[in-house]
């Protein structure tokens, strides 16, 4: 019982990565280093991270904040904005995370001078700042973001600060917002016109839809930022984050468990975070092996079908129709193999699923469980894992039944 209560897994399933975890990703690394560069010489840069669902976008974004900090010496701030549905409230969101991000007490009273006016309460080194939330005080914000921010620079500039790097991250609730595209395009064109260099880096994270969004109602968006599209881990570095990780813990892996948990998790950070601390608890003599992988994958399997599969599918699943068919495809296709649509409505099928049988596909698809395959006319789950917990689901529903 002491072992556990002292065991610290070094996986982050559900959350962005502590930047001291952080692995890989070296090429994206140093295209938003040499932005941080170039904000460090004068410049204002802006960067638009993207990648789909579990590719550790937030984590990148928060490691290059850290590197930024103490590499560059840029004051950073990483804000996430899923609840924003105003500029306004974007403001509150921003300034004051900016002042709750700050751990340098000389530098967070120099950002004080400049908010004194909108902060409602706050606490040594930050901790508990409360920042307005009157709708004008707000506007008055971002209306004057440019001189403000100027502000905030000049304040920060004798601390031997270099410049600011801002972070806008989960975009969902403001990117399609018309005015947040037109905000966006004011700054960047209002400092490139003034005259006077302003060190500042704007980076935006989130899902290629939100930048369409952006691009839609702001065409000029698409020249502004520079885009950092994560793609898919490649095996080696799939293999390197695997060992890197357990051997923070001083934790052995054989090459037959690395190989399992390479392939199931099919190059999605999310996915290798998820298989990662499943078998991290399995092991119980810093020796991964076969064994312990197996067992550790297909907890994984149940904890993200039930964290990621089940919401999106529970509408899916009050269909009967729906639900057998999902349930056959799951038992019947061989771990990581397409399927055909033909070889479905050739099983025997009743008429009513093969008649809903395009129809759920398409409903599967758009829910980013399954998505066509090179051939058409055949389909594959997004990744192994989402297989092998509809696999298990499937089977266990079959015995159940039977019982």
């Amino acid at each position: 019982m002491a072992e556990i209560s002292t065991k610290e897994s070094p996986f982050s399933p559900g959350r962005p990565v502590q930047p001291e975890y952080f692995v890989a990703r070296i090429k994206e690394i140093q295209r938003l280093e040499r932005a941080i560069k170039q904000t460090v010489s004068g410049r204002n840069e802006n960067v638009f991270i993207t990648g789909q669902r579990g590719i550790g976008k937030s984590s990148l974004a928060g490691f290059i904040r850290c590197l930024a900090e103490k590499e560059y010496y840029l004051v950073g701030s990483h804000c996430f904005l899923g609840g924003v549905r105003s500029l306004e409230d974007m403001m509150g969101v921003v300034f004051q995370k900016l002042l709750q991000d700050c751990t340098d007490k000389s530098t967070f009273d120099k950002l004080k001078e400049v908010f004194g006016r909108y902060i409602k309460g706050v606490t040594l080194f930050s901790v508990g700042v409360e920042f307005t939330k009157e709708k004008t005080e707000l506007r008055t914000l971002l209306e004057n973001f440019l001189p403000v921010i100027r502000k905030v620079y000049d304040q920060i500039k004798p601390e031997g600060k270099k410049g600011l790097l801002l972070i806008l991250d989960d975009l969902n609730g403001i990117s399609d917002i018309p005015e947040f595209s037109q905000f966006l395009k004011s700054f960047v064109d209002a400092l490139a016109t003034s005259g006077k260099p302003l060190p500042v880096c704007l980076v935006l994270v989130g899902l290629p839809e939100r930048r369409e969004d952006l691009r839609k109602h702001q065409p000029s968006t698409a020249r502004m930022f520079d885009v950092v599209d994560l793609p898919l881990m490649n095996e080696s570095e799939s293999e390197e984050f695997f060992r890197k990780s357990f051997g923070k813990r001083g934790i052995i892996i054989d090459d037959a468990a690395l190989s399992l948990m390479v392939n199931l998790s099919a190059g999605f950070p999310m996915l290798m975070h998820e298989v990662g601390d499943a078998v991290f608890w399995q092991d119980t003599d810093n020796h991964v092996n076969e064994t312990d992988a197996r067992r550790g994958i297909t907890e994984a399997a149940r904890i993200i079908g039930r964290k990621y599969i089940d919401p999106q599918i529970s509408n899916v699943l009050r269909s009967e129709t729906y639900s057998s068919i999902l349930w056959r495809i799951g038992k019947k296709t061989p771990l990581g193999v397409t399927f055909k649509r033909q070889e479905l409505l050739k099983e025997n099928a009743p008429e009513k699923e093969q008649k809903n049988l395009d129809n759920f596909l398409n409903k599967i698809k758009k829910l980013g469980i399954m998505q066509d395959a090179d051939v058409r006319g055949e389909y594959r789950f997004v990744n192994p894992l989402y297989h092998l917990y509809l696999w298990y689901e499937a089977r266990n529903r079959t015995k159940n039944k039977a019982e």
